[in-house]
């Protein structure tokens, strides 16, 4: 994809299916209406910064960085896609990571960063100069100079994933985790021995690892050969496999519980958290803000056990906007097409913000800096 100015890109896709973020000649977004005044910040307590449409410049993009500071929020995600980084070999495209780190520093927020070269069930995306890629000392070496080079420009950067939501693609080709394994602890080795403080892992997706048995002693158990580096990752959704919501607030809350017990050696970390209002997949606000409640007192009783603790998102988005335009439709009827889970994906993704596309505040944003600042 191509990233220009003034056509710049932000793509922040979550694992497993998000919405990317743009800055283009769209109609900028108002938010005059919310409080800037600063307070004190939790770095651990993180939210992924967006807008609702695509901003008109920067300085639209900061009015979301405006309210997320009115929050105590002390962290945020930085996705960053091979393709658009490196668009040649050695040819680093900074223009957008330069913004939002730049915010990200303005806003004394602290940076988790992911760097997709592994993200749910595919690899890449990967610049055209790399052609096809597979597990091995190539995209070794390449990730270890890549990853060196980002983390050398940007020193607000404490956390790495650079694989996400691995069980969806190793649930299919279980085979090859020892091949990842040496991956993984190869490049861990080599970017620990230039960056010692930064911490590195892998995220897995919760939901998917409870709805197909693969925890310990589960009917495919996978979790155990995945757990590696400094920290396991998590992304939540408390939804089935078809991406409708099937779990009240409690349920969802002993999910999140028995993520310790999946994990009991290993530290956590929750990348992408979220809990979507819209009646399509059975979600509503109620159930949003008592689950953002129940969640942030679950990483309170549970600190010293998680590295950080991330809520996705600040904003609605337009509908159409949230599924990835880079997967391919599957035509057919029922369950042979992909349309019923890409519908629901996009419904679910564009009304998980805690404000909606009218700027209004749902209950879960009070809710959410009312647990912060307390």
């Amino acid at each position: 994809m191509n990233t220009k100015i003034i056509g710049i890109i932000i793509l922040v896709v979550a694992i497993g299916g998000a919405s990317a973020y743009f800055i283009t000649k769209n109609d900028p977004v108002e938010t005059n209406s919310f409080s800037n005044q600063p307070i004190s910040q939790n770095e651990k307590i993180s939210l992924v910064i967006n807008t609702i449409n695509p901003p008109k410049s920067i300085d639209d993009l900061e009015e979301s960085y405006k309210i997320a500071s009115t929050s105590g929020v002390g962290r945020t995600n930085l996705y960053v896609y091979w393709s658009d980084l490196e668009p040649e070999k050695g040819n680093f495209d900074w223009r957008v990571t330069d913004i939002m780190m730049k915010l990200n520093e303005k806003y004394n927020l602290k940076t988790t960063l992911f760097f997709s070269v592994i993200n749910a069930d595919r690899l890449g995306p990967f610049p055209l100069w790399m052609g096809n890629q597979a597990l091995g000392e190539t995209l070794e070496d390449e990730t270890i100079r890549v990853l060196d080079s980002i983390l050398s420009r940007y020193e607000n950067i404490d956390y790495v994933i650079f694989s996400g939501d691995i069980d969806y693609h190793f649930q299919r080709a279980s085979g090859s985790i020892p091949t990842y394994v040496n991956f993984f602890d190869d490049v861990y080795a080599e970017i620990k021995s230039k960056h010692h403080d930064v911490k590195i892992g892998n995220s897995i997706s919760l939901e998917n690892v409870i709805n197909k048995g693969m925890g310990p002693g589960g009917s495919f158990e996978l979790t155990p050969k995945l757990e590696m580096g400094d920290f396991i990752a998590l992304s939540y959704k408390p939804t089935d496999v078809v991406g409708d919501i099937d779990r009240t607030p409690q349920e969802a809350l002993a999910n999140l519980e028995q993520s310790l017990e999946i994990f009991p050696s290993q530290q956590l970390a929750f990348f992408e958290i979220s809990w979507s209002t819209s009646d399509f997949v059975n979600g509503n606000d109620n159930d949003q803000a008592e689950f953002i409640k129940s969640s942030l007192n679950f990483f309170e009783e549970n600190e010293s056990k998680i590295e950080f603790f991330t809520i996705s998102r600040l904003f609605d988005k337009p509908k159409g906007s949230c599924a990835s335009q880079e997967i391919e439709s599957i035509g057919g009827s029922g369950f042979a097409s992909n349309s019923f889970r890409l519908e629901r994906v996009d419904e679910y993704v564009c009304n998980s913000g805690l404000i909606d596309t009218n700027e209004n505040a749902k209950p879960a944003w009070m809710q959410f800096k009312s647990n912060i600042t307390q």
